[in-house]
Order: C-alpha cells, then sequence, then structure tokens
C-alpha cells in the first residue's frame, strides 16, 4: 500500500482545527505520513494539536510537527516539503473536511490511472456558521480537450481549494526538483499544481470526497484586498512560477507569460492602482492601441496591442508572442 503524505499549513487555528484533525482520525486508509506545520500561531493552536497526536499515531501514521515564525502558507508549505517521502502528496488547508475513505479513494484513483501526474476529486461546500448544510458543489469540469496547464494561466474553470487535489510526488519531484515554491502571500496552490500541470495529464474523480469551508475570515474572499494588492502579488506569484518552470522550452515559458499578463491585465484592471511609498508596482501605459506594462514605473515587461480576439506583442521588449 502506496504511502500518502498530508502537508498542512496552520495559523491561529484554534476555531477550526478540531474539526479538521478528528476528520483525519476517522480516515480509513492507514499508511499516512501528516506533518503539520505551525506558522507562528499566537492563539492554542500547538496545544490543541498536541491533544491530538498520540491517536493520530494510533493509528499507523507517522506524525510531524513543524513550527516556524509567521511566514505565510507558501512558507509553510515549503517547510513541509522538505520532510515529505510519500508516494502521493495531499496538502489540505487546516479548516476543511476530510470524508473518511477520502484519502484511500484518491489513492486507489490514481494507482488506477499511473498515467495522471493529478488527480481532482468534488467537493462540498459550506459555510463555517453550519458545517451540515452543504450549500453548493466544487469540481473542475474540463472541457472536451483537457488542457489544465494552459487553464491555470488564466484562471479558468479551476478547483482551487487544495482538498480537492492529490498529486503524484514522482511528477512532482521532476517538475520542482528543490521543492520549493515562491513564498508570495497566496497563490501556493497555484504554484503547487502548474509545473505538474506542464508534463502530466489530471484526472477526475466524479465523487465529493470532502467539505470545503466558507470563512468570512479568508483573505480571498476580502474585496478591497482582492481588486488591489492581491492581484498584484498573484502576478508576480504567477511571472515567478512559470519563469522557473523545470523542463520546459522558453517558448513555452513566453506563451504562459503573455497569457497570464494579459489576463491580469484586461481581466484585473484593479492591478494598476497597486503602489508601495507612492511608487506605481505595475503601471499600463495605453497610446496608439499599444498597451506596456510596467514594473515599478521603470521595468518594461511587454508591450501589448490586442486587435479582436488577438494579443500581439513582445516580452522585455525581445520575445514576439502572439496571443488567440
Amino acid at each position: 500500500m502506496k504511502k500518502v503524505s498530508l502537508v498542512s499549513p496552520c495559523y491561529n487555528g484554534e476555531s477550526h482545527l478540531a474539526y479538521f484533525i478528528e476528520s483525519l482520525l476517522a480516515q480509513t486508509y492507514p499508511n499516512v505520513e501528516f506533518i503539520f506545520v505551525d506558522d507562528g500561531s499566537t492563539d492554542r493552536t500547538g496545544e490543541i494539536f498536541s491533544s491530538y497526536q498520540k491517536r493520530l499515531e494510533a493509528k499507523g501514521w507517522t506524525v510531524q510537527f513543524i513550527r516556524q515564525e509567521n511566514k505565510g502558507q507558501a512558507a509553510a508549505v515549503n517547510a513541509g516539503l522538505k520532510h515529505v517521502s510519500g508516494d502521493y502528496l495531499i496538502w489540505p488547508d487546516s479548516d476543511d473536511i476530510l470524508y473518511p475513505e477520502h484519502i484511500a479513494k484518491k489513492a486507489e484513483f490514481m494507482e488506477k490511472n499511473p498515467s495522471c501526474g493529478i488527480g481532482f476529486c468534488l467537493l462540498d461546500k459550506v459555510n463555517e456558521n453550519n458545517l451540515d448544510k452543504i450549500v453548493g458543489r466544487m469540481g473542475r469540469r474540463p472541457e472536451k480537450e483537457d488542457n489544465l496547464f494552459e487553464d491555470l494561466l488564466t484562471n479558468n474553470n479551476i478547483l482551487w481549494p487544495p482538498i480537492g487535489s492529490i498529486v503524484r510526488m514522482s511528477a512532482f519531484d521532476e517538475t520542482n526538483p528543490q521543492r520549493e515554491i515562491y513564498e508570495g502571500r497566496g497563490g501556493q496552490n497555484f504554484q503547487m499544481m502548474l509545473p505538474v500541470a506542464s508534463k502530466y495529464p489530471a484526472g477526475y474523480m466524479n465523487e465529493s470526497l470532502g467539505k470545503y469551508v466558507v470563512r468570512k475570515s479568508s483573505h480571498s474572499k476580502t474585496k478591497s484586498d482582492l481588486l488591489q494588492q492581491r492581484h498584484f502579488n498573484l502576478l508576480s506569484i504567477w511571472i515567478n512560477t512559470i519563469q522557473n518552470l523545470h523542463g520546459v522550452s522558453e517558448e513555452v515559458k513566453v506563451q504562459s507569460l503573455a497569457k497570464a499578463c494579459s489576463y491580469f491585465d484586461f481581466v484585473c484592471p484593479a492591478v494598476k492602482k497597486v503602489r508601495f511609498l507612492g511608487i506605481p508596482l505595475v503601471s499600463v501605459v495605453t497610446r496608439n492601441n499599444k498597451k506596456k506594462v510596467k514594473l515599478f514605473g521603470l521595468l518594461n515587461i511587454m508591450t501589448l496591442v490586442k486587435r479582436g480576439r488577438q494579443i500581439k506583442g513582445r516580452l522585455f521588449g525581445i520575445f514576439p508572442f502572439s496571443v488567440k
């Protein structure tokens, strides 16, 4: 039976950590390595986890507790990745709920689909004030010709909650041999999935295997954050991740950067408004039907010309590209 590694970052999880760990105690799959990363919590997170550790180990699981100063979820994921020794990896948030056969069915699916580098299940959506009431169902609905890599670049039909994913570690290590993602504030799930999707197909389970809990305090639900600083943070993470793709041609990187930047420019114009110490972090200047995308008001990332449904331009003034 293959080993499944489960990495969970957590910051101040006192209000929800118990129901997450209770769902782990109910898991039917025995060969699990659980790596819990406390990202500098200031509440009772560490104490609550310690109260459950022996019960988790009694299941036959290997349990590791890592504590670091607060650096954000991406940094916490990095800390956990260094200790992963399993054949498969799941990295759920510490406020989600796994159904009892969650790990078993994901591992079984990956065993039956050896060509897949990443697998997705369906999820039931619930609100934090009523965990028993399902308010929706989430899942990726691939087109006839599934292309997860292309869709990730432009946020098209993606199941973002990490509880919905499982990756094959041999594929992950091949495409991210350093086991390192950019430690920005957010975007860690994009970084975990994109390298694998650049080389391996995805597979889909037509069954809900967990509950994604919507919380009011989630930073991704905060409108001001979403419309301003968050978009710039995500743009910088997208660029960094694409530039560091392993085993991908420069041509593919250029095309991918073009698609990602054009998405953030034309679909998310709020990135133009983000400033730091009065300096525009991202600015878009329009002249003669051309858009110039600049960082810090100086570095010209690319020139864009939109003609109908086609975008043409140059990246860093050198690499030509076109996107339909």
